[in-house]
């Protein structure tokens, strides 16, 4: 299919429901909007389309990171005004009215619908997660735990799940589950010393350790495991899987066989500390 293909809001919500969404669904979607090749009325004719794919019962999601300029992100934040910086398509949903944005510095998202409100508020309110990126960005308040426990799905238009931004809850949940297992509480504080905090210049990456993992071995694992449903629309390809599906496959492997796809690094880490455990 050729760049002239011109993809219609109709040939979006089709693509959707082929995928597996459905009305009532929240959905969140990581995008790219030239994938397509041209969509008759932009950005905003991929929203409406989101909108329609779940109707007046569902909820949509889009991903309003800030990410280009880490380094001062918790400085300089402001929810109103700090733009997303991961994709033109959250950006113009950022903006549109009535959408509704959660207040978190690094991993922010923006809703519309039925449970917008309960998905955004209170993103830094309780139950802190240590992390790399900061300790609320995931917490169990966050947006992310959310839609992992309501089992959201979570739709990837024209770019590959090497996006999710469920790898990093991922990442953050097993870290917690793997220091929580120390039954000696000297070695869990040692453990946790060594953790990489993005704050901590002591300890910020490559210093500490984080189980940042190869994600293109976790997608083909997803892949034989037939949890990803794909369709295409124009020059796109729309994959969709359940954040649940996702998280726990992840986990499991995590547990399983670090070594397939975590850094040696924290491989290292996770046997120091982990190995003798009785």
């Amino acid at each position: 299919m050729d760049q002239t293909t011109i993809v219609k809001l109709d040939d979006i919500v089709r693509a959707y429901h082929e995928c597996g969404v459905n009305e009532g669904d929240i959905l969140l979607t990581h995008s790219s909007l030239k994938s397509f090749g041209y969509v008759e009325g932009g950005a905003e004719t991929v929203i409406e389309a989101a909108e329609k794919a779940v109707g007046p019962t569902g909820t949509v999601v889009f991903p309003t990171l800030v990410q280009r300029d880490f380094d001062n992100a918790y400085k300089n934040w402001d929810k109103d005004k700090s733009p997303s910086d991961v994709g033109y398509i959250t950006e113009v949903f950022r903006l549109q009215s009535g959408s509704l944005r959660s207040d978190q510095a690094t991993h922010s998202v923006a809703a519309r619908g039925r449970l917008a409100y309960e998905l955004t508020k209170g993103h830094t309110d309780y139950g802190p997660r240590m992390g790399v990126f900061g300790d609320y960005c995931f917490s169990y308040s966050s947006p992310w735990q959310k839609m992992y426990l309501l089992k959201a799905k979570v739709v990837f238009i024209g770019v590959s799940t090497l996006y999710n931004t469920f790898k990093h809850f991922a990442e953050y949940c097993f870290v917690e589950e793997t220091l929580q297992s120390i039954k000696d509480i000297n070695k869990r504080c040692l453990a946790m010393s060594e953790i990489s905090v993005y704050h901590n210049p002591a300890r910020k990456w490559p210093n500490g350790v984080w189980p940042f993992h190869d994600a293109n071995v976790t997608e083909s694992a997803l892949e034989e495991a037939g949890l990803l449903k794909r369709t295409r629309c124009g020059n796109s390809v729309f994959t969709c899987i359940r954040a649940d599906q996702y998280v726990d496959f992840v986990l499991d492997m995590f547990r399983k066989t670090p070594q397939k796809l975590i850094n040696e690094k924290f491989c290292s880490w996770l046997e120091k500390y982990t190995g003798n455990e009785e």
